[in-house]
Parts: C-alpha cells; sequence; structure tokens
C-alpha cells in the first residue's frame, strides 16, 4: 500500500477509502477498535511561542502612554506652530495605538504566564507517586 496516495492531492476519497481498508486488513486492527490505540511519545511537548513578556509588554504600555500624553498636552496648549502641531496629533494617534497594543499584549502574557504556571503544578502533581499521588474524583 503506498501512504502517498493518501497524502497526495491525486487520490479521490474513494482511493483514501479503499487504502485505510488495505491497511486494517493487514494490521488486522480496526480504526474504530479501543485496542487500536495510537502510542503517544513520551517526550515533552514542543515548546510553543507565548508571545511577548510581561516586562517587555509593560514598557511599550507605559512608554506610549507618556508619549501620548506629551504630544497631547503640547496640541491642546497651542503654542507650538500648525506643523508641529499637527506632527503631535498624528504622535498622540500612533501612541494611541501602540499603548492599546501593549495593553492586549500585557494581557496575553498575563494569561500565557498563569497557564504555564497551572500547567508546571499540573505535571508535578502527575509525577507523585504513593500517598502524594493525585487522587481521581467520581463522577
Amino acid at each position: 500500500m503506498s501512504l502517498s496516495r493518501l497524502a497526495s492531492d491525486g487520490g479521490t476519497d474513494h482511493d483514501a477509502l479503499s487504502d485505510v481498508t488495505h491497511l486494517e486488513l493487514q494490521t488486522g486492527k480496526l480504526m474504530t477498535d479501543p485496542s487500536a490505540t495510537v502510542e503517544q511519545p513520551s517526550e515533552a511537548l514542543p515548546h510553543v511561542d507565548r508571545g511577548m513578556s510581561i516586562g517587555i509588554a509593560l514598557v511599550i504600555t507605559v512608554v506610549s502612554a507618556l508619549l501620548m500624553a506629551v504630544s497631547s498636552y503640547y496640541v491642546v496648549k497651542g503654542t507650538l506652530s500648525a506643523g508641529m502641531t499637527r506632527l503631535m496629533a498624528v504622535i498622540s494617534l500612533l501612541s494611541l495605538v501602540a499603548a492599546s497594543y501593549g495593553l492586549i499584549e500585557l494581557a496575553l502574557a498575563v494569561i500565557a504566564t498563569t497557564t504555564e504556571r497551572r500547567r508546571k503544578a499540573r505535571e508535578i502533581t502527575e509525577r507523585r507517586k504513593g500517598d502524594r499521588a493525585r487522587k481521581l474524583t467520581p463522577h
């Protein structure tokens, strides 16, 4: 049997079904058979990029908020020339966008950090043996 036909775009659904049936006949295990489970690798899961760190997101938020406040102050004050006032208004708007981005990334970083802590705590709990082992709760 050629598994490449299953993965290729050239085969039809009928070809794929007949290949799976052929594979089931060779191995003797049906796909719906509970004993036909796929063995999970015992390795740790690959590292997933969880985005920006809390510190970097906080720095982006604070710097852009300060820049927005200063440039808004000069726009409202109105003592600058028309060109500089427009430039300060553009800087203020861009800083508002950057502050919003920083706040969103900060929220995501906090969520990712909390999730990572819970995952590590669960791994430690699941490794315990004997009396300290995790107790299954009846449903």
